[in-house]
């Protein structure tokens, strides 16, 4: 199902947006064949942000960071980038009464195009949203997560075409696949990752899915987010208990209450008993889990921590373009971790300009030798500074605007404007 086309955006957030398609590499389905980005225009930009998304991620990942960029330096414009599966997402529900119930009997389209979708696909992909984007001004590439994979094989391959490079809580690891385990598959802990044989003939699904994360779940938990922006305090069930939509959406990416850190946020406390979960507990980790109050409705409290919870309910506030991208292509995920076994010309370079990297202090890159800047950009001037008590998610959506001064300091040390 195709996106919506074209729409102007501006639901609840602050900044007027347009959302566009941008042609993509030719795999011989033209309805398919282009990614997409969301753009917040400046009037006569001299610098343009190109962020990637992560794993799951979406453009709206990066809107609250967004927002806090633009009002901080109007010549900046900022384009948050999607991948081109997103073009297989039906978006009407979010045009419902009741997305829930639309996503709860979603049904997935066909997912065989998907086979196509590799790292010399999605390459190409951004090397066409790179001169778009630089038709507006030069552009400083920024990628969140598996993004920044991707952003660092797009500089291996184009450097040349940017400006900039940020790689945000993420990097380029050593190659994860070899030849045989990136034809043949491998075990996980969360079960056997098929190979590139068996993908390629549709002997395996090829969408990446986790045992606790699939496309429904995905829709489901947006659906859920739009609703608590658009009424927060309405009354919903929650297990025995009832709570209000924002507690109920938020108590599923809290930090306190994710079994997950990885897709935590932190957003403030339920106004509720209680208590601990096993899971968690078997984890190794303290997770909080509510047993619901003994008198009233379970509520959400705003305590000040890192994200606020209204405002990042708001990031979801948009029926065209979502938080999440519900079909993920395996083999994306295959081909970066085998890198260079899919195009052996990839690999580490000196660029022209200094590369930053940015770490969350309780995200993936808490420490600075983690990004191994030196070793994938050798010979280029890199520094890399960590945001202490932030997590991977808060990184783009906390409040204080720390994010945002980073990279507008990394602007200045560019020379822009």
């Amino acid at each position: 199902m195709g996106k919506l086309l074209a729409l102007l955006l501006g639901l609840g957030l602050g900044l007027a947006q347009v959302y566009r398609a941008l042609p993509g590499a030719d795999t011989g389905q033209p309805h398919l064949d282009r990614s997409y980005a969301l753009v917040y225009e400046a009037e006569a930009p001299q610098a343009v942000l190109l962020f990637v998304p992560g794993l799951l991620g979406g453009s709206t990942n990066f809107a609250l960071l967004a927002e806090k960029i633009r009002a901080l330096t109007p010549w900046v414009e900022v384009w948050a980038w999607e991948r081109r599966a997103n073009g297989l997402e039906d978006r009407r529900g979010f045009l419902q009464e009741d997305p829930l119930a639309y996503y709860a009997t979603l049904a997935e389209p066909d997912l065989s195009p998907l086979r196509a979708f590799g790292l010399q696909v999605h390459l190409e992909d951004l090397d066409r949203a790179v001169e778009a984007a630089g038709r507006r001004g030069p552009v400083v590439l920024l990628g969140h997560s598996l993004g920044a994979a991707l952003a660092t094989l797009y500089a291996f391959q184009h450097g040349e075409k940017l400006k900039g490079l940020v790689l945000l809580d993420g990097t380029l690891n050593p190659p994860l696949l070899g030849k045989e385990a990136l034809e043949r598959g491998r075990e996980t802990p969360f079960g056997p990752l098929p190979g590139l044989a068996d993908l390629l003939a549709g002997r395996a699904d090829p969408v990446f899915r986790l045992p606790f994360l699939g496309p429904k779940a995905l829709a489901l938990a947006e659906a859920e987010a739009f609703l608590a922006a658009q009424r927060p305090l309405e009354t919903v069930p929650f297990g025995p208990h009832r709570a209000t939509r924002e507690a109920r959406a938020l108590l599923r990416v809290d930090d306190d209450y994710s079994l997950f850190p990885l897709f935590a946020v932190s957003v403030g406390q339920a106004w509720a008993r209680e208590g601990f979960s096993l899971l968690g507990l078997l984890q190794g980790r303290l997770v909080r889990t509510v047993r619901g109050p003994r008198e009233g409705v379970i509520r959400w409290q705003d305590t000040g921590e890192a994200t606020d919870p209204r405002a990042f309910l708001r990031a979801f506030a948009q029926e065209g373009t979502g938080f999440s991208e519900w079909y993920f292509p395996l083999r994306l995920l295959l081909e970066i971790g085998g890198y260079p076994e899919v195009l052996p010309g990839l690999r580490p370079r000196t660029l022209p300009y200094p590369v930053l990297g940015l770490g969350a202090g309780r995200g993936l890159l808490p420490w600075a030798e983690g990004f191994r800047l030196p070793e994938l950009f050798p010979r280029t001037p890199t520094r890399t500074e960590v945001l202490p008590g932030l997590t991977h998610l808060d990184l783009l959506t906390e409040r204080e605007g720390r994010t945002a001064r980073a990279i507008l300091d990394y602007l200045k040390g560019l020379g822009l404007p």
